[in-house]
């Protein structure tokens, strides 16, 4: 077996040298992500579950990558929108830039979502900038009163 030995010819910027494979380091998971709910009239506002909760970062190439939780099985621990975003976003950050492998993520056009706020996954914070008034057709009522009931 062969030892791996970190190897630099560049300072600040460093490798792994394995044999004579080269393993580049891990990008950082990104502090804070938006948080998104179909725009009404697109394909993702009927292909999922109402409620579920998106979030996402550009790609830089006219796409959003998307991760999302529904809740489809009715687990009691994802009960709420919180928990369903802060699920959604351990997703996106697990194993970053990949994420965790799931069929709940996709690469969509910006104009198929709309940013409503923010969550660090980290800590599970999310903040929602937009009127409830302006999420009630896809956030459950109740789940409106406890997100704003811990707006900050």
């Amino acid at each position: 077996m062969q030892n791996a030995t970190k190897q630099g010819a560049n300072p600040g910027h460093s490798h792994l040298s394995v044999g004579c494979e080269s393993v580049e380091p891990s990008l950082a998971p990104p502090t804070t992500l938006s948080v998104f709910v179909p725009h009404p009239e697109s394909r993702l506002s009927t292909q999922l579950a109402r409620g579920s909760a998106i979030v996402g970062l550009s790609r830089g190439e006219g796409a959003i990558r998307i991760f999302y939780e529904g809740n489809l099985i009715g687990a009691e621990n994802m009960r709420h929108y919180r928990d369903r975003a802060i699920q959604a976003a351990a997703r996106l950050v697990h194993n970053y830039p990949a994420g965790y492998p799931t069929i709940a993520t996709a690469d969509v056009d910006p104009r198929e979502v709309i940013e409503i706020g923010t969550i660090q996954p980290s800590t599970g914070r999310l903040a929602i900038t937009a009127r409830p008034e302006d999420l009630r057709w896809w956030i459950d009522p109740s789940d409106l009163e406890q997100l704003d009931a811990k707006r900050s």
